[in-house]
């Protein structure tokens, strides 16, 4: 997959991997000896309930379930997160919201440390340190 910089109208890197399993983003980078791209999704994320449907009571009780109940058994920093124990490289960790802007930046984080974010954003991508991205950048992604 290609990450391209729209606000800066640039290319980031040709080749970021996509980690779908709670393995592949588990292991992350660490298992890679040299800097590579990295995106993943975690479970957590903007409310999937529509805002409209939270007047009703079905959906007041499953955005209360979604929302309250759901964290507190599933506990969000684990799955707001990354870490970079293991790694032989440090890495800029961009969070993107839905329209793929980024929110939350971590720049050149060395190896074992960690970094946590909002659990209201789930889109992560992971560059190789000094990728040039900066907060507010739009980022767009390709095959």
């Amino acid at each position: 997959m290609r990450a391209f910089n729209k606000t800066k109208n640039r290319t980031i890197t040709e080749d970021v991997i996509v980690a779908g399993t709670l393995e592949e983003k588990s292991v992350g980078l660490t298992k890679y000896a040299s800097p590579r791209a990295m995106y993943f999704e975690t479970r957590w994320g903007a409310c999937s309930i529509p805002s409209a449907k939270h007047k009703t009571a079905g959906g007041k009780i499953k955005h209360f379930f979604r929302n309250i109940i759901h964290p507190i058994v599933d506990s969000p920093l684990l799955w707001c997160g990354v870490h970079t124990f293991g790694m032989k490289f440090s890495i800029d960790v961009a969070v993107l919201d839905e329209e793929n802007s980024v929110v939350a930046l971590k720049k050149n984080m060395p190896p074992g440390h960690v970094f946590f974010w909002n659990p209201r954003w789930k889109k992560i991508i992971e560059f190789p340190a000094g990728s040039g991205v900066e907060m507010g950048d739009k980022l767009k992604f390709s095959e």
